[in-house]
C-alpha cells in the first residue's frame, strides 16, 4: 500500500483574499489581491466574479 500523499497550498502573504474571475467564456482565472482584482476588471468591464 502506498501512503497518502498530501499537498499544502502555500501561502503568500497578503492572499487571504480569494476570487475567481470569468474574463470571458473559457477563460477563468484566481485573483488573490483586491488591486488585482481592480486591475482585471479595468482590463476586461465585463469580467464575472465566480466565488
Amino acid at each position: 500500500m502506498r501512503a497518502a500523499v498530501k499537498f499544502k497550498r502555500q501561502e503568500v502573504k497578503g492572499s487571504t483574499y480569494l476570487v475567481k474571475l470569468r474574463i470571458d467564456p473559457k477563460t477563468v482565472i484566481m485573483v488573490r489581491t483586491k488591486e488585482s482584482l481592480k486591475n482585471w476588471k479595468t482590463k476586461y468591464p465585463d469580467a464575472v466574479e465566480i466565488i
